[in-house]
Formats: structure tokens, C-alpha cells, sequence
């Protein structure tokens, strides 16, 4: 599977993409939503993992940006943000999944099992 990883944190970014590389899936990786967008327009993605907070865009807003151009491709939100608004937001941005961090490799191997079962449409 073709994952975009999209974290403003590097520490971030090289543990989730060890994961996703362990799990044998192919990680492209940028670090800002705008950033995200550009890599969505110009490669075949199967799932995105984005951050919630980054500066420029949030999470949300690249969510539903990739979204406009490509309505079933799944998104999967982290965060280190524990507010239920946030969540509130990324869901209604039609997010696959919602997790929170630091989340373990189970729970994020889970988390794209699910996304790329659902309909488009968020969780």
C-alpha cells in the first residue's frame, strides 16, 4: 500500500514511517498539508496519515482538501491533542480514523485495516 505520512514532527515522522515500512507498505512523507495537497496531485496514493496540528493548514483542512480531489481516498487523523472538539472536526471532515498520540503500531495497523474497508465518507 502507497501511504503519504504527513507530520510537521521528524521524530514523528521516522517512527510512524519505521512502522508502516515494517508493515511492508511504501511511505512517501511531507511535512505540512500544503505540502500534502501537491504530493496527492501528482502521485497514486491508497491512504494518507496526517497530523492535526501543523502550522498553516490543520488537519482538517488537508483532509478535506485531498477529499475535494479525491473523494475515496481514506485519511486517518493522529493527534497529541485529547480534545473532543478537534475529534469532533476531524470526523466531520470525513477522517477513516482517529487516533490519538503517541499510538502504538497495533493500533495503527488496525486504524488502516479499517480505513481501507469503509466507504468514503469518514468514520
Amino acid at each position: 500500500m502507497r501511504i503519504l505520512l504527513v507530520d510537521d514532527d521528524p521524530a514523528a515522522t521516522r517512527l510512524y514511517r519505521a512502522v508502516l515500512v515494517n508493515a511492508g507498505h511504501e511511505v512517501l512523507s511531507v511535512d505540512s498539508g500544503v505540502d500534502a495537497v501537491e504530493v496527492a496531485d501528482a502521485e497514486r496514493l491508497d491512504l494518507v496519515i496526517t497530523d492535526f496540528n501543523m502550522p498553516g493548514i490543520k488537519g482538517d483542512v488537508t483532509l478535506s482538501l485531498l477529499r475535494a480531489r479525491s473523494p475515496d481516498l481514506p485519511v486517518i487523523i493522529l493527534t497529541s491533542e485529547p480534545s473532543p472538539t478537534v475529534e469532533k472536526r476531524a470526523r466531520a471532515a470525513g477522517a477513516a480514523a482517529f487516533l490519538r498520540k503517541p499510538c502504538s503500531a497495533d493500533a495503527l495497523t488496525r486504524a488502516i485495516g479499517r480505513a481501507r474497508r469503509k466507504p468514503s465518507g469518514g468514520v
